[in-house]
């Protein structure tokens, strides 16, 4: 199970970050004010974790002295006379700059990457990867910089973000993601994307993708990077490969090289690129089709589809993000705005990990056996009291909610699903209504009868 500092997670929540960090980050001090940039990424972190997510409640958090450990010494707070309104925390979130939220994000993760190490079997960090969509507000800002998508109906009304996100296979905690346009003469492939998410992952790391990641220019980018590869591969791809020979399953050395198409898509690449690994098919009872796997880690097979086994887990986190933490929708009306909302949101998903991860230890359980729903409402309503000036009270706090979140199991199902995984259900709309000359209401009943 992985290993974590208890009080530097308790002191990382409730500081946001080490103290220490926050003089590089802050530069030249202006007056004294009450919304820093420490208190800012506090009451915006307190924001995405509550069930509301609005500004007031954030805001109400720091007027009944949930967030005391955050404000300074100044005369307002010495006296509890500050401003129950929105507007000062308003235009305080509007100061911070993307760079400034990017570095905190980076820090914050990096911080729980370190007290988080992978499982000796592991002996490195294994990431997965995969990319999802993103609606926005309809504001001529956004749709200029992320236009919407099209289809048979004509254009639609939201502006579209596709986003790569990047996280730990044991714990689910995130790396910084990439993102950019979906449509539009700026789009972006998620391949790119993923390249540029690259830059936040370990040295030394497994990188695990379905095959939509499974192509050369982008496993080529990932070795490197001086990182292990883990990709599926389409079945046309494989047939390139030499998977036929391997029917109906089978393993195989191999120089991958990349074709005429990768070098008219992709004229940057040396004339010399190649990767070196193997190309393993897999054929079981239950599955599908053939598993095709191109891989450069020297493993037993067994032991490398179990750990492609494990992709699954990053379709639930994104899940995760976008209806827990309510990530299908951001609702900021400029591009700064989106971003940092971005950035927040999974700054504060990695911070609820981390609790998992560290319960989970304590229970015995691997963190992926608990509830996130559970786990986030757990933390939701113990951040007062975590984040209080009084350290017994901090402790009293933080060793009930790690008792109660290692109680939060996921039930068990002997069974398999009746239903197929392979789309997660949304908001469904209800019918439409019937007009009068070709509704039910219009039959006679007579004909009923009949």
């Amino acid at each position: 199970m992985a290993a974590i500092d208890e009080q530097s997670l308790l002191d990382l929540f409730a500081q946001v970050m080490p103290a220490e960090r926050w003089q590089e980050l802050e530069g030249e001090k202006s007056r004294a004010q009450i919304y820093t940039l420490r208190v800012v990424v506090g009451m915006m972190l307190v924001q995405r974790l509550n069930e509301r997510g609005t500004q007031q409640e954030a805001v109400h958090q720091v007027t009944v002295g949930s967030l005391g450990r955050l404000l300074g010494a100044g005369k307002r707070v010495r006296e509890g006379k500050i401003s129950s309104a929105t507007g000062a925390y308003a235009r305080a979130c509007g100061r911070v700059s993307i760079n400034r939220m990017e570095k905190v994000c980076d820090l914050v993760l990096r911080e729980l990457g370190q007290h988080i190490t992978p499982e000796p079997s592991l002996d490195r960090a294994v990431l997965l990867i995969d990319g999802t969509s993103i609606s926005l507000e309809h504001s001529p800002g956004l749709l200029a910089g992320f236009p919407p998508g099209n289809n048979q109906y004509g254009e639609g009304h939201w502006g579209i973000l596709k986003m790569v996100a990047v996280h730990e296979v044991q714990t689910g905690i995130a790396q910084r993601p990439a993102w950019g346009a979906m449509y539009g003469p700026s789009a972006v492939s998620e391949q790119e994307l993923a390249t540029r998410a690259l830059e936040q992952a370990p040295a030394r790391s497994v990188i695990i993708g379905d095959g939509n990641f499974g192509i050369f220019y982008y496993a080529y980018a990932v070795v490197e990077s001086k990182r292990e590869a883990l990709f599926r591969l389409t079945k046309q791809r494989a047939e390139a490969l030499g998977a036929g020979k391997l029917r109906p399953q089978g393993e195989t050395k191999l120089c991958w090289c990349p074709s005429r198409y990768d070098r008219m898509k992709h004229p940057d690449l040396p004339p010399n690129a190649q990767i070196e690994g193997r190309l393993i098919v897999v054929t079981r009872k239950g599955f599908r089709e053939a598993l095709y796997l191109f891989t450069t880690l020297t493993d037993a097979v067994e032991k490398v589809v179990a750990l492609y086994g494990q992709r699954w887990n990053l379709e639930l986190d994104l899940r995760t993000l976008k209806r827990t933490l309510r990530l299908y929708h951001l609702r900021g009306k400029s591009r700064e705005a989106v971003e940092k909302e971005l950035l927040i949101a999974v700054v504060g998903y990695g911070l609820v990990r981390a609790f998992m991860a560290l319960a989970a230890r304590r229970a015995g359980l691997p963190p992926r056996r608990l509830s996130f729903t559970r786990c986030y409402g757990l933390l939701n309503a113990m951040v007062g009291k975590l984040c209080s000036t009084v350290p017994e009270q901090r402790k009293q706090a933080f060793d009930r909610v790690l008792a109660y979140m290692g109680k939060s199991k996921l039930p068990n199902r002997p069974h398999r699903r009746a239903y197929t995984r392979a789309v997660w259900g949304f908001k469904q709309a209800f019918p439409k209504r019937c007009c009068p000359s070709t509704g039910p209401a219009s039959v006679a009943p007579e004909e009923k009868s009949k």
